[in-house]
């Protein structure tokens, strides 16, 4: 962003909203903000204003507000247990086809569902008159958890994990020649 540039968005800031915003406090504003697009920062300011704080924002929500642009927020349980009713019938058989097109809605979706399990997941008696609103908690609750700790692996830079649980077949055959002492050579 250019001075002249920012000059025109200091004036807005300083109209826009109540508290100071003087000369040192517009150049603190700018040197942290420079670095960063003039149309990020008039977006960031537009949804800071729909926010309906009357206060100068600070950096931090500026920053925030244009870091936020770029993201896909995050889908809704009601949004994730719909494309969920929707997909897992369809790939039945095709688990990973399934996640792809989970994917398209949203990465956490697919590892949620990869984690938690598919066959699990399909398996789950949510229309039970009974017990079904129980069970519809216990899911959102267990995308909430999911949700948490995918955002916190991305706080850290990790990717969102999306692989798919595998059930192990069973316990494996003990390898009696390895336990003796200088065994099978």
């Amino acid at each position: 962003m250019l001075p002249e540039e920012w000059q025109e968005i200091a004036a807005v800031i300083d109209n826009a909203w109540r508290g100071g915003f003087d000369d040192h406090r517009a150049g603190s504003y700018f040197m942290l903000l420079s670095e960063y697009e003039t149309v990020q920062v008039e977006r960031a300011l537009r949804v800071l204003v729909a926010n309906g704080n009357p206060f100068v924002p600070a950096v931090a929500e500026i920053v925030s507000a244009i870091e936020g642009q770029d993201r896909v927020a995050v889908p809704t349980w009601p949004e994730v247990l719909g494309a969920v009713r929707r997909v897992l019938p369809r790939y039945s058989r095709d688990h990973a086809a399934g996640l792809a097109k989970l994917a398209e809605t949203h990465a956490i979706v697919a590892s949620w569902v990869a984690t938690y399990g598919w066959d699990r997941l399909s398996r789950e008696p949510v229309e039970d008159p009974k017990y079904g609103g129980a069970i519809l908690k216990r899911l959102e609750d267990s995308y909430a958890e999911h949700v948490q700790r995918q955002q916190e692996r991305q706080r850290h830079g990790l990717a969102v994990e999306t692989v798919e649980r595998q059930r192990i077949a069973g316990p494996r055959r003990v390898n009696a020649a390895a336990l003796v002492a200088g065994g099978a050579s």
